[in-house]
């Protein structure tokens, strides 16, 4: 495959941050990107997000460090707590040492200030954005989209970026292959305004302390820190257990929220008297695809329409922008429509397993963070006040970040340079994929 770059109709359905991630990428790159959105405009959903450093890479080669500096804070330490107590269990260094270490920092962010910020970046590099354009179905063999108002949009590729309960996954997987996890999980989520987290003398230690904190206990835990230059507290609820319906972004119950989490750290519970609404999501994940590629090579699934994990290593986002970058180096060896099913296949082949792993990581995480108090919690705690202080791996750790191998595997990891070193391994002409 030589010669110069083709350029592409690249449609993209969804305009979550991985479709966005994706947009700013791909038009970068010269393609014709197009991205369909179901609602009529950007939203103001979830509050915090975390960016960890092989997502800030990224970010960084399309030139958004420094907005991303306007919006960002900093946290200096991921610190697990004893539910009840807030007994620090483990501290993990983020600032400066993932910068020093990886060459990249650890941010956290509001999630409609990224979603903007990746909206206004796609728009500067050409992406036409349109909203309200829901889409009925996906044809992969001629690609192009039906949208619900019956227009029809073609392209060259498809790529599906719409969420875990994507419409496009039906394009390339059939029946109870592409079915959603139910799981028993869900997660409160709210902010506090700085300025009540410090007029409180048992709150504003959370907010000065400028760190990561988690505690962990039975059946849930408890993640709070500051977001928007420290100006709210985002604190996010999640447990496991007694989800039954329900769906992401919907009002939650103020009272049973207090009453769930009535027996941990009182700052948690002094926290939620400042409350006056929250919102309840669901958690739900996939299990793993049989595959993110359509026969015809013109659809593609990122983002949680392919690989929808828990949040438990707040990874979910940053493989979504992993995603869109790895796509961005394997369309660069397409010279032509013709080899966008080769290379689509090696996307696919490239990024199933890397994904995989963190989807089942965070799903056992969701596991030992929510141990009954007893033996197994008893010889948890032990084992992450170990690690703290001698600084080796054991099975039964819950902060993988702690796990020296698996950090450096999955914060050092530079998609760009990992994407091609496999791409002229499987797009090698003795290669059989």
């Amino acid at each position: 495959m030589s010669g110069k770059r083709s350029s592409f109709r690249v449609l993209i359905i969804g305009a979550g941050l991985g479709g966005l991630g994706a947009a700013v990428c791909l038009a970068h790159k010269g393609h014709k990107v197009t991205v369909l959105e179901a609602n009529t405009q950007l939203s103001e959903v979830g509050a915090g997000i975390q960016i960890p450093p092989n997502s800030a890479r990224v970010l960084d080669s399309y030139g958004l460090k420094k907005r991303l500096l306007q919006v960002v804070t900093w946290p200096n330490n991921l610190v697990y707590r004893r539910y009840a107590t807030g007994e620090v269990l483990n501290s993990t260094p983020l600032q400066p040492t993932m910068m020093e270490t990886y060459g990249n920092p650890y941010w956290l962010i509001h999630r409609a200030d990224y979603r903007n910020l990746l909206y206004d970046a796609a728009k500067e590099a050409g992406a036409n954005i349109i909203f309200g354009a829901a889409v009925e179905c996906v044809e992969e063999r001629e690609p192009s989209v039906v949208l619900q108002d019956g227009r029809k949009v073609e392209a060259d590729i498809v790529v599906g970026a719409d969420g875990i309960h994507s419409r496009t996954r039906s394009a390339v997987v059939q029946g109870k292959a592409g079915s959603v996890n139910d799981l028993a999980h869900y997660a409160y989520r709210f902010t506090i305004p700085a300025r009540v987290m410090k007029s409180d003398c048992d709150l504003r230690g959370l907010m000065t302390g400028n760190n990561t904190d988690c505690w962990i206990g039975p059946g849930g835990h408890a993640m709070g820190y500051p977001i928007r230059l420290g100006s709210l507290y985002n604190l996010v609820l999640p447990h496991s257990g007694r989800a039954v319906g329900g769906k992401s972004n919907e009002p939650g119950d103020l009272e049973e929220m207090k009453a769930y989490y009535a027996k941990f750290d009182p700052r948690i519970s002094k926290a939620l008297s400042k409350v006056s609404e929250c919102l309840r999501w669901k958690l739900e994940d996939l299990p793993p695809l049989p595959r993110w590629v359509s026969e015809s090579g013109r659809v593609v699934l990122i983002g949680d329409a392919a690989h929808a994990m828990l949040p438990y290593l707040a990874q979910g986002a940053a493989m979504a922008i992993e995603d869109g970058a790895a796509l961005g180096e394997c369309l660069d060896r397409a010279r032509s429509a013709r080899d966008l099913r080769r290379v689509m296949h090696a996307f696919e082949a490239i990024r199933k397993p890397r994904c995989e792993r963190i989807q089942a990581s965070a799903r056992g995480l969701g596991y030992l963070w929510h141990l009954p108090d007893g033996a197994q919690q008893e010889e948890r705690d032990k084992a992450m006040k170990a690690v703290a202080v001698e600084g080796d791996s054991h099975d039964l750790n819950p902060n993988k970040f702690a796990d020296e191998e698996f950090q450096a595997w999955m914060f050092g990891y530079d998609v760009f340079t990992a994407t091609n070193k496999m791409l002229d391994a499987v797009l090698d002409p003795q290669s059989k994929l």
